[in-house]
């Protein structure tokens, strides 16, 4: 009994020794309620808040949408029916346009690239 012990004891360790050694990679599950706010925090809240959500404008205090307010900028970012979101529509309207935004000033290329981009990935911000 005791040379069929040894004999089953080896080959159990030697499987215990390897699956315990095994190396798991371990990656968080992610779901759908969770989203990455950093591109919108870094590049784009600075953006809208300095040239939309302004006093007398997109602040909250106006009967316009509150651009401080995610869900509020959200809605206008959303496609208007025609295939296009109404924010990037009065962004890309000439500046004498009484409805081009921001009034009587244009974003910079490079914003206006940011806010772009950040629309076609999904506009994620929370």
């Amino acid at each position: 009994m005791t040379k069929l012990f040894k004999l089953l004891i080896f080959p159990v360790l030697l499987v215990l020794v390897i699956t315990g050694c095994v190396k798991d990679k371990y990656e968080p599950k992610v779901t759908n309620d969770q989203c990455d706010t950093t591109f919108y925090y870094r590049e784009i809240k600075p953006i809208i808040v300095g040239n939309c959500a302004i006093s007398g404008c997109h602040d909250g205090h106006q009967l316009t949408p509150n651009y401080n307010n995610y869900i509020e900028l959200k809605a206008v970012i959303e496609d208007d029916g025609h295939g296009q979101s109404e924010l990037l529509y009065r962004l890309d309207l000439p500046l004498n346009d009484p409805k081009h935004m921001p009034v009587n000033a244009k974003l910079t290329n490079d914003e206006q690239d940011k806010i772009e981009q950040w629309i076609d990935n999904g506009y994620v911000g929370c």
